[in-house]
Parts: structure tokens; C-alpha cells; sequence
């Protein structure tokens, strides 16, 4: 292989780095020259790395050590690009103040008495063995409930180990509650989403390898130092071949030496079945599957029942005229269909909901209830005005009432041209609720994200979730189906036709 002097090496080259970090000032500093490309997820950048789509990623130097152990053809340039600590964070209010005084206390004592030195030196190695977890879920709530908030996505200061949320900055917040008197409550939020969680009070505290800067300290406070660390250059040393030198390798390779198709055939298969028992059998993996498509189908399911609802009521209250209620929903619709869900459940969760102690669960179910329920509305609108004004004036000419007419006679007809468009719209639901990971929601797909953090792979953990929307989509579709054919003219039964009409012979 190539032998590299260092950092210098990679100036120009394709290194990505977390938006949410503040790595890329340090590659802008160091690699001028260097195409810097912004990969949040964690297990995205060592799977495009060990793909070759980009020569470098820049990590703290305890993950770089970490990966190195796990795969051969990983290395770190040792040079230093940012020297940095981490710390916890706390709003800037008064009871922010209170916990932070309180755990700036336990920290200082624990540096004086050794107690955060072992821990560095159980968590920041290989042996997952002697990380021993402090059983936070039993904690006595003696002085109150601290809300943690974090992204188990960053080992090892955080990360989920057999179903549970595990690491450096766990195990510190930990043992703070437990000799402080403090019950603990984990809640997942996304890193980019964390330190806005935190400075609108929704969370008590927030951690997991968050470095301390002057930007962020004018949002939120920091505690004192926990982690004393580095970045560095991640790289995959096979990428540092000189092109000719691979092909001239090849071509005056044996041909003894090539694999037969039907060796490679069986190494495959025992990839697959290796990959297949991390994902899913190793520390029970597939119960995060499991538990994030409950939360999906709850989401989702939630939302289409309450934005039918909301939708039908939207459209009575608008039907006959009324002059405010058309102002106010063509306004919502104007408004909420032109956003982008991703920043409605943004504003919803980290403005609207801020100050109020609701799940995020509910807060998506909100967002995706509002923009289902106008999506609703616009389908039975278009429906209605599909069917002719003749049958309006029939039914009423008959003696029916307005309600009557409208329930009996137009709304069949209606949403047999309207249902085609609900039943796609159910589709596309359950598929957006896959960005509600932005918020504190474990959904399916931030499942999986999580499952690939501790996998570095993405194969299964991207099929499965691929899997599993098709399957609830394909569900929901046809149910929705079933409702659409039951409303068809001729599946009608006579004596429904007939109701209310004497067919008796005289």
C-alpha cells in the first residue's frame, strides 16, 4: 500500500463530515482544498467510506479507535484536527441552572475521587464485556424526574445495546441521579434536533459526546468538562492504492488464485447469514423493529382516522357558503400543504408544543392529522362537485331534506370518485411518516438507523425497513380497497335499492 505522511495527503480529496458537528471548520482549516460533504447518519459515512465514495470521514479519535478494531482495512491519520471537550447541556433558566450546579458538583467530585477516569477506561475500549450499565430504569423519584435527552447513535459516549440505552455520557447521568435522588428519563431525539429541544426546556438535560463551542454556549449552558478528546481522519487504506499499481496486481495475479464462482457463492451466503444474525438475533435486535413499527402503524392509523374526521367536518362547515369557515380552511390548506412536513413537525414539536409535556408520538400524529385531514377535504370537495347538480335538485324535488340529500344521494356518488385519491393518499401517509425521527419518535426507519449505528451495515437493516413499509402499505391499500369496491352501484343489493319504496302489487 501507499505509505502516508499524514493529513496533507488528503487535501483535495472527498471528506465527509456530520452537518450537525463542527468538524467541517477544522477540514476547511486544515484541507483547504479538500470537497467536503455533509453525511449526518453515523453508519451512512462508514458505509460510504468502505465504499469508496468518499476518501475520508472525520470522527472523534475513540470511534476511529473502535472501528479500526472492527474492521482491518480501516486506519486514522494520528495527526490531530481539533483538540475539544465534551460536556452536558442544560437550558438557560433557572432550573437549568439548578441541575447544572448540582452536576457540575458530582463531576468535580467524581474527577477527584477516580470515579470519571474508570469510566473513560471502561467505555472508551474494545472490551464490551466490562461496560457495565448502572440500572437507571428503577431509579427512586425522590427529588424529581430528570428528562435526558439524547441520540443513541454516537458510541460510545451513547448507543443501544441489547434494547437499552447504553454508554460514557449514560452512565455519568446515571450515577448523578442516583446520588442525587433523581428518577431518569431517557428520551431519543435527533443530534441536529438536540440542542433546540434542550434550550426550549422541553428536556432537563441533554448529552452524548456534545462538544463545547461559543455558538452553542449562547444557546443553551454547558456543565463542566466530561471527555477531553480529538478528531481525526478516518480512511479506508485500500483506497490509497495507486490505481495502476491494482491493475497491474490483477493481471499478474495466478489464475489459481481466483476464486471459483462456487467458493464465492458460499463466502457470500456466510456473509448474508453472518449479517442476517447481527441485525436481527444479536442482543435481540429485532425487537427495535418490532417496537418502531408500532409506533408507525399508531402514527399512522391515528392520523387517517382523525384527518377523515377532520377533513368531513372541515368540508360540512364549509359546504353551504359559510364566508369564515371558507376563509379559514382555504388559509390551513394554503399553509399547511405548502410547507414541508418535515419543518410543520419541527415547529410543531419545537415551538408550538415547547413548553407543554407531550409525546412526540402525539406531536406527529398532530402534524400528519392536519395535513391528511386538508388533503381529505380537498378530495371530498372534488368529489361533490363531480356529481351533477341534478341529483341535488331531484332528491330535494322528492322531498328530501338537505341533509338527506346530501348523505343519501350526493356522498355515494362523490366518493366513488374521491376514494381512488384516498386510498393513494393513505400510501404516501404511512411512507412520510418515516421522517418523524426528527423529532423524538423511535419510528421504524429511525430504528433501523440505530440498528445500522451498531451494525455498520446496511443491507438487511435497509431491506427490512423497505420490507416492512411495503408490507403495512399493502395492508392499509387494501383495506381501503375493500371500502372502495363496497361503495360500487353494482354491489348493491336490490333491496338496498329499493328501501323505502312500495313494491307491493295492487
Amino acid at each position: 500500500t501507499q505509505t502516508l505522511a499524514g493529513l496533507k495527503d488528503f487535501d483535495g480529496k472527498k471528506i465527509a463530515v456530520s452537518s450537525v458537528s463542527v468538524h467541517d471548520k477544522a477540514v476547511k482549516e486544515k484541507l483547504p482544498h479538500s470537497k467536503i460533504l455533509y453525511l449526518d447518519n453515523y453508519a451512512n459515512q462508514i458505509k460510504t467510506l468502505l465504499d469508496g465514495k468518499i476518501d475520508g470521514i472525520i470522527r472523534d479519535e475513540s470511534e476511529a479507535i473502535l472501528l479500526k478494531s472492527l474492521y482491518p482495512q480501516i486506519d486514522y491519520i494520528q495527526e490531530h484536527l481539533m483538540n475539544y471537550d465534551s460536556a452536558f447541556i442544560a437550558a438557560k433558566n433557572e432550573h437549568g441552572n439548578k441541575l447544572l450546579a448540582e452536576l457540575n458538583e458530582f463531576i468535580k467530585q467524581s474527577e477527584k475521587n477516580g470515579t470519571l477516569k474508570n469510566l473513560r477506561d471502561i467505555w472508551f475500549n474494545t472490551y464490551e464485556s466490562k461496560k457495565v450499565m448502572t440500572d437507571y430504569k428503577n431509579l427512586p423519584d425522590i427529588n424529581g424526574v430528570i428528562k435526558f435527552a439524547t441520540d443513541p447513535e454516537i458510541p460510545p459516549f451513547v448507543y443501544i445495546r441489547d434494547n437499552k440505552i447504553v454508554g460514557y455520557d449514560i452512565e455519568i447521568i446515571a450515577q448523578f441521579c442516583k446520588e442525587y435522588g433523581y428518577k431518569l428519563k431517557i428520551e431519543v431525539v435527533d443530534f441536529g434536533g438536540l440542542l433546540a429541544s434542550i434550550a426550549s426546556g422541553k428536556f432537563d438535560i441533554g448529552g452524548g459526546g456534545i462538544i463545547i463551542t461559543n455558538e452553542r454556549a449562547q444557546q443553551v449552558n454547558f456543565s463542566d468538562p466530561i471527555y477531553k478528546s480529538s478528531s481525526v481522519l478516518v480512511y479506508v487504506k485500500q483506497n490509497n492504492l495507486n490505481h495502476e499499481t491494482k491493475e497491474v496486481e490483477i493481471n499478474k495475479a495466478d489464475s489459481s488464485e481466483v476464486k471459483s464462482v462456487k467458493s464465492w457463492f458460499a463466502e457470500f451466503i456466510q456473509d448474508l447469514e453472518s449479517s442476517f444474525e447481527r441485525t436481527f438475533l444479536r442482543e435481540n435486535r429485532w425487537y427495535l423493529f418490532a417496537e418502531g413499527t408500532l409506533t408507525t402503524l399508531i402514527i399512522t392509523i391515528c392520523a387517517i382516522l382523525f384527518g377523515t374526521v377532520l377533513g368531513f367536518a372541515l368540508y360540512m362547515m364549509c359546504r353551504r357558503g359559510n364566508l369564515i369557515a371558507n376563509l379559514f380552511t382555504r388559509f390551513s390548506v394554503w399553509l399547511i400543504h405548502g410547507m414541508p412536513i418535515v419543518v410543520l413537525l419541527m415547529i410543531l414539536y419545537y415551538v408550538v408544543f415547547s413548553k407543554i409535556a407531550i409525546s412526540g408520538i402525539w406531536v406527529a400524529v398532530i402534524a400528519f392529522t392536519l395535513t391528511f385531514g386538508l388533503s381529505v377535504y380537498s378530495m371530498i370537495l372534488s368529489g361533490v362537485r363531480a356529481v351533477e347538480k341534478g341529483q341535488t335538485e331531484a332528491a330535494l324535488a322528492l322531498g328530501f331534506s338537505d341533509s338527506r340529500a346530501f348523505f343519501t344521494v350526493i356522498l355515494p356518488q362523490a366518493a366513488l370518485h374521491f376514494m381512488p385519491a384516498f386510498k393513494a393518499a393513505v400510501v404516501e401517509l404511512i411512507k412520510a411518516t418515516a421522517i418523524v425521527g426528527y423529532i423524538a419518535v423511535q419510528d421504524l426507519t429511525k430504528m433501523g438507523d440505530i440498528v445500522r449505528s451498531r451494525t455498520y451495515e446496511a443491507f438487511f437493516p435497509l431491506i427490512a425497513v423497505a420490507v416492512i413499509y411495503f408490507i403495512l402499505a399493502g395492508i392499509l391499500n387494501s383495506f381501503t380497497g375493500m371500502i372502495h369496491n363496497r361503495l360500487k352501484p353494482e354491489r348493491r343489493k336490490p333491496a338496498d335499492i329499493l328501501r323505502g319504496i312500495d313494491t307491493r302489487k295492487e
